[in-house]
């Protein structure tokens, strides 16, 4: 049983590599699932609106929406499969696969809304015929971004909240976690005002696309994510996590990896308003030869985000790597008793120098086809 905040940490600390350990933990797993399954359920339920979140009509049955849309996940699935984070990092609590309709999902808006606000991005012939994304596909990338992280603050809420009523976490710890979700929580829904906004106008310049690569051949892996960068290529800082000011904002960067039927598309763009703070790290990244722009994107994704989604068939061997494991056990967002500990800001030490230590599933060597 469950029956302090010790053993549900221990239960979602890290991945171990010890079998001794996972055995252990193996022992309690069915039983512990089932109490994890309630608190995640009811965490769920507590996060739920009754409007539409685009619309603001009331709605009684949300749109499972997809943090990556489910034609580019489609393209690297095996049966109907991908492997989530979890492949590496090895939680014993949570399953290392999801089907394609279970893979980055949120309810946040209606049906009718999901099926109109992302027309633009969600369209493969919008990448097969077009140059480079239009300023409304990029915009709608944007909007769903801030929404799944909307639905992922909300969701966390609801869930130390319950977790408070169940184990009586510490005070400090507890009130730090809430008081960085409900400031995220507001940013979040600030930006997503902004995209939203501009996709209405169909304003031009509003986002500036640091890159855009078509590949010839179709990645094993499907990405899609805002994501917070700490350091340049030379160390400079981006974001201060030490900057106490009640007015200094983290700013994000977006990065999608899309794997369409026989090509690949890959992009970075920003709020053009956040220019100055990501102007010395896109200069640096265009110096950089085509194989270590990718090798860069492939060490970021890794390194500061766990929504990335993997084809079956990558070989067991490149999944073991060690570098590819410790990073992305940086990137999961571990629960932790430190107060000052900001998990949401685990890859203030990521090293540039070392984004070729890790296998680069960008590169051709690991089509899937």
């Amino acid at each position: 049983m469950l029956n302090n905040v010790d053993d549900f940490i221990q239960m979602l600390s890290l991945g171990t590599d010890s079998e001794l350990e996972l055995n252990a933990m193996k022992e309690n797993k069915v039983e512990f699932r089932k109490q994890l399954g309630r608190l995640l359920s009811q965490s769920r339920k507590d996060a739920k609106d009754e409007k539409c979140f685009y619309c603001g009509e009331r709605c009684s049955s949300f749109c499972n929406s997809h943090s990556i849309p489910a034609y580019f996940l489609r393209n690297i699935a095996v049966e109907g499969e991908v492997y989530n984070n979890n492949k590496l990092v090895n939680l014993p609590l949570l399953d290392n696969d999801n089907g394609v309709n279970q893979s980055g999902t949120f309810q946040l808006i209606c049906r009718e809304c999901d099926s109109k606000i992302f027309s633009d991005y969600e369209n493969p012939d919008n990448y097969n015929y077009k140059d480079v994304p239009t300023a409304k596909m990029i915009s709608q990338i944007a909007m769903k971004n801030y929404l799944k992280s909307i639905s992922k603050r909300k969701f966390e809420i609801a869930l130390y909240d319950n977790m408070n009523e169940s184990f009586e976490l510490p005070y400090e710890f507890y009130k730090h976690k809430q008081t960085i979700n409900d400031l995220d929580l507001k940013e979040y829904i600030k930006d997503f005002n902004r995209a939203k906004r501009i996709d209405i106008k169909g304003w031009d310049n509003e986002y500036y696309l640091i890159y855009h690569q078509k590949l010839d051949y179709v990645v094993p892996m499907a990405f899609q994510s805002n994501v917070a960068l700490m350091i340049d290529f030379e160390g400079g800082i981006i974001n201060d996590i030490y900057n106490e000011s009640p007015d200094y904002r983290i700013k994000s960067i977006h990065i999608c990896v899309f794997p369409l039927e026989n090509s690949s598309v890959i992009m970075l763009f920003i709020d053009s308003k956040d220019n100055k703070r990501y102007r010395s790290f896109y200069k640096q990244f265009r110096k950089l030869s085509a194989k270590d722009k990718l090798a860069a994107i492939n060490y970021i994704i890794f390194n500061y985000s766990e929504d990335v989604f993997i084809n079956k068939e990558v070989n067991d061997d490149i999944l073991k790597h060690k570098g590819l494991i410790d990073a992305s056990r940086k990137s999961f967002e571990i629960l932790t008793m430190n107060p000052n500990v900001d998990t949401a800001l685990v890859g203030s030490n990521v090293d540039f120098s070392k984004m070729n230590d890790i296998p680069n599933l960008l590169l051709e060597e690991f089509k899937i086809r």
